[in-house]
């Protein structure tokens, strides 16, 4: 199969992400996202017969992509601070909104002055690129992929059960990201198929599928994106403002989640 030629482009996205100088905030989206779709590629490796090199990869690629949840969060945060200022203007403040982008910038620029360039993590990104180079991709028949796609849709199931029994915020999350690693290998694999020139019929299936759970993970992300939100206003400077606002948006961030969980399991079949 032509997935160990995707995972070495998918190592090149992330090292051009890394690189990018002038837009931080979009590189580090474009490298997270590039990790989490190589992880969804190393999960068509588990059934290797030497599992540990996969093992040090998924590894490896986890590291860096938690070394900037933080990064990531403050500025989503900001973001959907300037979103919901749309229909809250009166609640929402532009005082609000600068400081949350000034706290954005300023662990940003942190990080910068602790990994200038992003050179350790860029050291890092060319190990993982080695790593997975060195994988026998060409050991993962039809068969062992098939497999590991049904595997992949029996945890979204599963996460997806419980995260409608707990109503938790982190068992959401949990199903956001197994909606999302699905996703992203049924992208590889349609892109396999068309490579090889294999049946369309397949391929329009795994298009119709990707639309769904895009759709899913769309709904989840808001919800997401909201308790982010929300933990970032904890952690800001108590003053009248933030306390009226915490206790403003408390009021609808329980209507809110429930509303984004229930829109994405109508969706789910």
């Amino acid at each position: 199969m032509a997935l160990g030629a995707l995972a070495s482009r998918e190592c090149r996205s992330l090292q051009r992400a890394l690189a990018r100088h002038n837009d931080h905030h979009g590189g580090i989206h474009d490298a997270r996202r590039s990790c989490r779709r190589l992880r969804s590629l190393l999960a068509f490796m588990a059934a290797s017969l030497d599992p540990q090199p996969t093992a040090k990869a998924d590894k490896t690629l986890r590291q860096l992509t938690h070394s900037f949840s933080g990064l990531r969060d403050a500025h989503v945060a900001a973001r959907t601070a300037r979103r919901l200022a749309a229909a809250h203007a009166s609640t929402i403040t532009p005082v609000l909104i600068q400081q949350l982008e000034e706290r954005s910038e300023s662990l940003l620029a942190d990080a910068l002055e602790q990994d200038p360039a992003w050179k350790d993590r860029r050291s890092k990104a060319e190990r993982i690129a080695k790593l997975i180079d060195a994988l026998d991709w060409q050991a993962i028949t039809p068969s062992l992929a098939k497999d590991a796609l049904k595997h992949s849709v029996r945890r979204m199931k599963k996460a997806r059960r419980v995260a409608l029994e707990q109503r938790e915020d982190e068992a959401f999350h949990l199903w956001r990201r197994r909606t999302r690693q699905l996703r992203y290998q049924l992208e590889f694999l349609r892109r396999t198929r068309h490579i090889a020139g294999m049946k369309k019929s397949y391929t329009r299936q795994y298009g119709s599928r990707i639309k769904q759970l895009s759709l899913i993970i769309d709904r989840l992300g808001w919800r997401q994106d909201f308790q982010v939100f929300l933990q970032t206003l904890d952690q800001l400077s108590a003053s009248v403002e933030i306390t009226a606002l915490r206790t403003t948006l408390a009021k609808t961030s329980s209507r809110t989640a429930k509303a984004s969980a229930k829109r994405a399991a109508d969706l789910q079949t």
